[in-house]
């Protein structure tokens, strides 16, 4: 029996009626809870093994039984490893059904069904006693409640509520501490993530756009920048404090957590510079002797690299020793205003949390003269309009410079011009550089009220008007050039930003229009990390885990598209081929007019290697001569590694099978485009020569 949803179609925009499993909505929850990245990180597990080796055993050899307790133990990896190393009982709980059920296959198809009772609450609903979820209290607690902001996940009133109703007063807890490190920095371009810069005149450099007051003063988001730091290039930040360990939290029960907290620390700058932003990460100390760490530190401060003999290593190669993560990443934290530091000036630098996050300020002069800080809260619509990828494009000088270029050639003082993208900071430039009328499309409500103060503050309600659906768009005759950049909120891969051709439809082709064709291009890779987002666990760390494959894989069949959107700056990946093009797109042409398009083709893979992945971007053509790409910002050489657009995010199709190539392979794929519906389909395989001449 199937269901029935309503889906945005982004590339049209309008909504459709599709034909769904009848639980999708359960596999689309259990889709979503996969962890495998978490569970290939190797070094995590293994520091959890050793803690909970060395805490059973010491309870051991105090004569004490050791009684685990494992909250959220998700594919029961942690309670097994308890079993394996002797505790005497072990009880684990999982509040997520369909990983419950999971669970307990597992802990059954490894030989622990009668060792491991598993309980299916969340542990802040669990009894202790007679006729209780546990007969007693446990004497050892493993868990791993942490996200990239540490405490994010409720990790406080889980170990609070731990010990005052699930555990003895001696217990031993793994991890036993964790420690927030942040570092003060100077850099423009972390800045581009976050405050919106004026876009100026190629030739003149004159201000074509500028921010309104309320944006530059905006404290921000709440939410910090998750990313993988280690991937930010180390010429483009300047540390202007060392690191400090502001917050530690003792998870051992003998400090009490605290859900509310304010720390100042008097620092002595390193650089003399303008402090931007603060980067975060944490670390555990997995066991009670403080010998057994987990660091999450990006590569210049990461302990294990620390160790190592400099001579002839770089910061990539550093940055492939040490573990990769997806589950934890690095954060930055945005500063509400900036502050100048001197070497010789001592500063205050300010933490705060509450019960699931961070904020944290920079004042001069002691920290008893310190004013207080209030969690930050987007005022100025930008922060909660649009994503710190696109903040990021809108002030991507080499980017924004090639359409004003373009756009030069073609305005006219009489000119009309009609803008199909969101947020389009650009469509306020036409109107700058002469149009006479420029209409911006803002279907979006946080998008148009963030367009409208642009509006005011450069003074352009005269030539700049804001239409809010399609119906009310200027008649054709009256419109001299349609443009776009093309970006849409709804749009999650790079092709969905086509929504610019259908609505160019709309108007006669012989408007000029910006850009005029756009091309989807891949290329077959090897990602170092990023694969095992989806890659199946098998055997983890001696336990089969093949159950929670199978319940991961069922359910991402029915629920996930097998093309996403990455970030791909952050993951490094080698190309395996040279790129190729899928389909050019001529958007003159009536996107209607088309018939449905089917085609595959055959790549040569010229370098060896692990084929785990393609990658795939749009080019945009803005006229005969200029054209913007979202994928490689440095020519493809097969066998090196991909420098990739750092303000977009790129489609990534991941092979669930991955396999070893050589040039004895080819990159097998179809393409297929129904213009009417709006559906693109992509499909990759990868299959010998000697199978493609037998085909």
């Amino acid at each position: 029996m199937s269901i029935f949803t309503q889906c945005l179609n982004p590339i049209t925009g309008t909504s459709t009626w599709e034909e769904k499993d009848q639980d999708y909505d359960y596999h689309q929850e259990v889709a979503r809870s996969a962890f495998a990245d978490m569970l290939h990180d190797h070094e995590r597990n293994q520091k959890y093994y050793v803690a909970l080796e060395a805490a059973i055993r010491k309870k051991h050899e105090a004569g004490e039984e050791a009684n685990v307790l494992d909250i959220g133990t998700g594919t029961g990896l942690l309670s097994m490893m308890a079993a394996r190393c002797g505790a005497d009982t072990i009880t684990a709980c999982e509040a997520f059904k369909p990983m419950a059920l999971c669970a307990a296959r597992i802990i059954k198809e490894n030989g622990f069904g009668d060792k491991i009772k598993l309980i299916h609450k969340r542990s802040t609903e669990m009894t202790v006693g007679n006729n209780g979820d546990m007969p007693k209290k446990a004497n050892i607690l493993v868990t791993e409640v942490f996200d990239t902001d540490l405490i994010g996940e409720g990790a406080l009133s889980t170990f609070r509520h731990a010990h005052e109703t699930l555990l003895e007063k001696d217990s031993i807890v793994i991890p036993n501490s964790g420690t927030m490190w942040v570092q003060v920095v100077e850099s423009k371009s972390v800045c581009a993530w976050n405050r919106i810069e004026p876009i100026r005149d190629v030739g003149t450099q004159r201000i074509l756009v500028d921010a309104a007051s309320s944006i530059k003063s905006c404290s921000g988001a709440a939410a910090v920048h998750d990313i993988q730091l280690t991937r930010l290039p180390h010429n483009e930040f300047k540390p202007l404090l060392p690191p400090q360990p502001i917050f530690r939290f003792d998870w051992s029960g003998h400090t009490p957590l605290k859900y509310d907290d304010k720390v100042c620390l008097n620092v002595l700058p390193i650089e003399n510079g303008t402090a931007h932003a603060i980067f975060m990460w944490w670390d555990l100390n997995m066991d009670t002797e403080g010998k057994v760490l987990l660091s999450c530190a990006p590569v210049w401060e990461h302990p294990d690299v620390k160790k190592l003999p400099h001579n002839n290593i770089n910061l990539d190669e550093q940055a492939d020793l040490i573990p990769w993560r997806d589950h934890w990443m690095q954060a930055i934290y945005y500063l509400p205003s900036e502050i100048q530091l001197s070497i010789n000036e001592e500063v205050c630098l300010v933490g705060y949390h509450d019960e699931y996050s961070f904020w944290f300020d920079v004042q001069k002069g002691p920290k008893e003269h310190v004013s207080d800080c209030d969690r930050p809260i987007c005022s100025c619509c930008v922060h909660i309009a649009y994503s710190r990828t696109r903040i990021g494009q809108l002030n991507d000088k080499k980017r924004n410079n090639k359409y004003i270029k373009a756009l030069s050639k073609k305005i006219q003082p009489n000119s009309t011009c009609v803008c199909f993208s969101d947020g389009c900071l650009l469509g306020l430039a036409a109107a700058q550089l002469g149009a006479k009328k420029v209409y911006l499309l803002e279907t979006n409500f946080l998008s148009q009220k963030t367009i409208e103060m642009f509006v005011k503050t450069n003074n352009l309600k005269e030539k700049v008007e804001i239409v809010e659906t399609v119906d009310n768009l200027p008649p054709a005759d009256t419109v001299d050039l349609i443009f776009g950049e093309p970006y849409f909120i709804s749009s999650i891969v790079p092709w969905e930003n086509l929504r610019f051709w259908y609505l160019a439809s709309q108007y006669s082709s012989q408007i000029q229009r910006i850009p005029i064709a756009a091309t989807i291009k891949a290329v077959a890779v090897e990602f170092k990390d990023l694969h095992k987002i989806r890659a199946p666990l098998g055997v983890c760390e001696g336990f089969d885990l093949s159950s929670f494959d199978k319940l991961i894989q069922a359910s991402s069949d029915k629920s996930d598209s097998p093309l996403e959107a990455q970030p791909l700056w952050e993951y490094p990946a080698r190309a395996l081929s040279s790129p190729f093009v899928i389909k050019t797109f001529d958007l003159y042409t009536n996107v209607y007019d088309h018939k449905r398009v089917q085609i595959s083709d055959d790549v040569p893979i010229l370098q060896n290697g692990s084929c785990n992945g393609v990658a795939l971007w749009v080019d945009w053509q803005l006229d005969s001569e200029i054209s913007v790409s979202c994928g490689p910002t440095q020519e493809i050489v097969p066998g090196k590694r991909i420098s990739w657009d750092r303000y977009t995010r790129q489609g990534v199709h991941i092979f669930r099978n991955i396999k070893d190539v050589s040039c004895e392979d080819l990159l097998s794929w179809s393409f297929a485009f129904a213009p009417q519906h709006g559906s693109i389909e992509l499909q990759f395989k990868i299959i010998s020569r000697k199978q493609n001449k037998n085909g």
